[in-house]
């Protein structure tokens, strides 16, 4: 499970990297560590509104939902879901149709299991620029978004250090994201490997 990030980025490097602005931009602070173990908000950028950031709560929460987000994440820790799995989710398979974004990061962190011992490994791009992150959401009845990053089984050189589980974030650079976003997007297991395969 990845659950904490880290957004260092200034605003105006996200705003010219992702070509995008900041619907509002007065609530964007830079963040070493952002945990989602307690309710956060992340930048995203929605398929259907791609040239504006905005925010969602990280933990998606059904459509439908009502009640508070730490009784929901309680029962069951929506900040990531495997592509292999949502389908199994009969609230969220559609989200990953017709709901993608992709999450606007500095960096995330994972686990490296060495010598008996866990320690944290940061993960971010090879230029320091901000990248995205595969990701769903969903609106609420209230209006607000919530988002839970898409993982996948990993085969790049980061095997070796993220070793205490398979599934990993689909990283994205800020040329590449919008083939996510497109409503063209192949879905089939073919279509995302190609999609990995390419960041």
């Amino acid at each position: 499970m990845f659950y904490k990030l880290s957004n260092t980025a200034d605003l105006l490097d996200i705003e010219s990297v992702f070509d995008a602005k900041f619907k509002y931009p007065l609530l964007y602070n830079s963040e070493p560590i952002i945990n989602g173990l307690s309710e956060q908000s992340l930048p995203i950028i929605r398929m259907n509104n791609p040239h504006v950031i905005e925010y969602a709560i990280w933990g998606m929460l059904p459509q439908n939902y009502s009640d508070g987000w730490d009784s929901f994440q309680n029962l069951t820790n929506t900040l990531n879901i495997s592509i292999d799995k949502i389908h199994e989710l009969e609230w969220m398979k559609n989200s990953l149709v017709n709901q993608r974004c992709v999450v606007i990061v500095s960096g995330f962190f994972t686990s490296f299991l060495y010598n008996g011992e866990v320690y944290p490994f940061y993960v971010y791009s090879k230029n320091r620029q901000p990248f995205a992150l595969a990701g769903v959401y969903s609106r609420l009845g209230d209006g607000f978004m919530t988002v839970s990053l898409i993982t996948t089984t990993i085969d790049n050189e980061l095997k070796h250090v993220h070793n205490l589980g398979q599934d990993f974030p689909i990283c994205m650079n800020a040329h590449d994201y919008e083939d996510w976003l497109s409503s063209d997007l192949n879905l089939t297991t073919d279509g995302i490997e190609k999609l990995k395969n390419q960041n």
